[in-house]
């Protein structure tokens, strides 16, 4: 009994000390500056740093609000895998909150309180056990972030943002009511195996409804067209947050209600190779797209669309290899889970980066950046361990992620004859998608921090704000000490995802080779030393002169531009991209207009606004005109009922 109070007074505890902080400091936004909140949200995410350790000290980690709803309770339950989620998500909306406050943008007070909020409403629905908790808590992160795309313009993608989410929040009600129907419980914990109860057609709609429920907030083809105006359009602090802690709350959601309360069968290959298939096209598609943008924010956006994009493949790949092995099952759905955690921690990175080279240059693109490496060496140093991992250079934590899913895509002997087809196509569009984006990212990094100063703000930029460069050394350390040290990490995933999958065997089992990844990065270090060592004992003879500037005098348009760095790629595929030349004075550039755009959601638009300009004449009508409504209303009802 005395076990039992003292642990019901340590989570009570726990979770007001994270939870509470957060709902004062949405008060102190409002009544106060924005420093108070930022105070009281930071503590928060301290607080759920510790979600994991709390986790290990208490048996069982499951409560139920006080408070509840005519629909419900509200209630609680963490497990293992769970607790790293809120970890390390805590650590990334820590970061993001700490630069936010340091940022030189001058955000409103009412940022701080809405940081407050979005913090409690991701970390409720990955910790939910409720339907009516995890439904609100979900529909309160895209509302937050709605608000918080608010940055003084048009708003117009903050518009079609709440449309798409909501389209997929519809889906996700239709999913989890009809669970809860067949279930008869409200708590999750409850619907362990529901598949088996719903049958093979049930199950495989609730599962299509859910990944493309979550899909149009993790940028699925076609829903992903908000995310690069989102992100370009929105603070970038709201962008940080939106692809890295809300995208970790929509993947752990997805992989729990799909792999642990409807469970897999034999039934669901032909819907996982389907989803899969949507997947490898996303990928695809975004590391196209973003060889082609010119404003850092929309590469980042299009980079999240394709690491997501690989996450669902995994998870995917789980519904497929669920039938033949346990240990394929097991390796791919820890791939996908561990990308999604590496993604929020370089991808956070990347965009505080870019929020901090937009503060100090006042410039928004890359043709308009150079030279910043050699004005801020630190800041070029953190973008640099960015990049790496965004490229999954090893040893870098994006490395790890991208190898396991290699590995899991090669041991495939023991999947049937028709699926194996299937497998080396995956490989071959792996390869592409990371030959592009490393492209990609090698164009963001040479074109914002080498050359030469393409702008008078890039040539001589205004100093980082004091305190503004802790989250950035704090991100790049996390982005390496998570490549160097997976193995652990990897390991106590792994026991959390056959636990909640149901699985027997470890990721082990299924690997083809073993690599660990401290070794290899000691590896890659000493023949660095080796090489710097060299170049030190042999020296040669230096001359140092003006480059030749073909008889003028060299400046920043006689470099290569952004524009011609991506050619290449865009004659490539000439056909998907559309783009058209433009001429701007002496200049001539290239435009591009999303086909998903152009053949789907404008003739949509058209559509709509033709059919509400009828509606606007029938509003406008005389009485003689309603009266003729009420009559044939009343002989169609009249009808319709003697008919029936």
């Amino acid at each position: 009994m005395v076990m039992v109070v003292e642990t019901s007074a340590l989570l009570t505890s726990y979770l007001v000390a994270m939870f509470l902080p957060p709902a004062l400091g949405m008060i102190a936004g409002r009544l106060s500056s924005g420093r108070v909140s930022y105070l009281l949200c930071s503590f928060s995410c301290i607080v759920g740093m510790m979600c994991y350790p709390v986790w290990n000290a208490v048996p069982g980690f499951t409560m139920t609000f006080p408070l509840g709803s005519a629909l419900g309770d509200y209630a609680v339950d963490v497990d293992m895998l769970t607790s790293i989620f809120v970890s390390i998500s805590s650590l990334v909306f820590l970061m993001i909150v700490v630069h936010m406050s340091h940022s030189g943008h001058g955000y409103r007070p009412a940022m701080a309180s809405m940081s407050c909020a979005l913090f409690v409403s991701c970390m409720l629905c990955m910790m939910a056990d409720t339907v009516v908790l995890v439904l609100v808590a979900w529909e309160v992160v895209s509302l937050v972030t709605f608000l918080m795309g608010d940055d003084g313009g048009e708003g117009g993608h903050r518009w079609r943002f709440l449309v798409i989410t909501h389209v997929g929040g519809m889906m996700l009600i239709c999913a989890f009511t009809y669970m809860w129907l067949v279930s008869g419980s409200q708590y999750l914990h409850d619907w362990t195996g529901l598949g088996e109860r719903m049958g093979a057609t049930a199950s495989i709609a609730v599962i299509l409804c859910l990944f493309i429920g979550f899909g149009t907030k993790l940028g699925t083809l076609p829903f992903h067209v908000w995310m690069p105006d989102m992100y370009s359009g929105s603070p970038t602090h709201t962008s940080a947050l939106l692809t890295t802690v809300c995208s970790n709350v929509a993947v752990l959601v997805l992989f729990k209600t799909v792999f642990s309360c409807v469970g897999t069968t034999h039934d669901m290959v032909v819907p996982g190779v389907a989803l899969c298939i949507l997947s490898a096209a996303t990928a695809l598609w975004g590391a196209m797209e973003s060889m082609i943008q010119r404003e850092p924010r929309r590469i980042l956006a299009y980079s999240s669309m394709e690491n997501m994009a690989l996450v669902t493949m995994c998870l995917s790949l789980g519904l497929v290899f669920s039938d033949a092995s346990e240990g394929l099952m097991a390796l791919v759905l820890l791939a996908g889970l561990l990308h999604a955690l590496n993604h929020s921690v370089f991808k956070s990175l990347m965009m505080l980066v870019v929020d901090s080279v937009e503060d100090v240059t006042g410039e928004g693109s890359i043709d308009r950046y150079g030279g910043i490496a050699c004005s801020m060496p630190a800041l070029s140093a953190v973008a640099l361990v960015g990049i790496a991992s965004l490229a999954a250079v090893p040893p870098m934590n994006g490395f790890v992620s991208e190898w396991l899913m290699l590995q899991s895509l090669l041991g495939t002997d023991v999947l049937a004859s028709d699926m194996r087809v299937l497998m080396p196509l995956l490989v071959a569009m792996v390869g592409v998608c990371g030959m592009v984006v490393a492209t990609s990212y090698a164009r963001l990094y040479g074109f914002t921090f080498l050359g030469r100063p393409r702008s008078p703000g890039a040539s001589e930029p205004r100093a980082q704000r004091r305190g503004s460069l802790v989250p950035l050394v704090v991100l790049a350390a996390s982005c390496v000490c998570m490549g160097l040290f997976a193995t652990p990490l990897m390991d106590r995933m792994s026991a959390g995802v056959t636990e909640a999958a149901g699985i027997h065997q470890g990721y082990t089992a299924a690997l083809s080779g073993t690599m660990d990844p401290l070794v290899l990065g000691l590896m890659i270090a000493g023949t660095v030393a080796v090489l710097v060592a060299a170049s030190k004992v042999v020296s040669y003879g230096k001359a140092v002169d003006d480059t030749w500037g073909c008889g003028g005098t060299l400046d920043e348009r006689m470099q290569y531009s952004s524009e011609g760095f991506s050619q290449p790629i865009v004659r490539v595929f000439h056909p998907f991209y559309g783009d058209t030349s433009r001429r701007e004075g002496d200049r001539y550039s290239t435009g591009f207009t999303e086909p998903f755009v152009k053949y789907i959601y404008a003739p949509a638009g058209r559509l709509v606004m033709v059919l509400s300009e009828r509606i606007t004449r029938i509003q406008t009508g005389n009485i003689q005109s309603y009266l003729s409504y009420i009559l044939v209303t009343l002989v169609v009802a009249l009808l319709a009922v003697r008919l029936l």
